[in-house]
């Protein structure tokens, strides 16, 4: 059976709760929380909200061994 590489494209909205000193640390810390994380279930400890996930694919190749 052939193999195909297909790209995943996503779009999300999570709000989290961090703990932090100020707003502007709050968000470096969601942002980097997304850079780890971004399109998987974050952990519970966030108490993350998925407001919206919307995801498509495209792009379907066949891998040519």
């Amino acid at each position: 059976m052939p193999k195909y590489r297909v790209a995943i494209c996503l779009e999300e909205g999570v709000v989290v709760e961090v703990e932090a000193v100020n707003a502007e640390e709050a968000e470096a810390e969601a942002y980097a929380l997304a850079d780890d994380m971004g399109g998987t279930d974050y952990p519970k400890q966030y108490r993350p909200n998925t407001v919206h996930r919307e995801f498509w694919t495209q792009d379907a190749e066949e891998v040519k061994s």
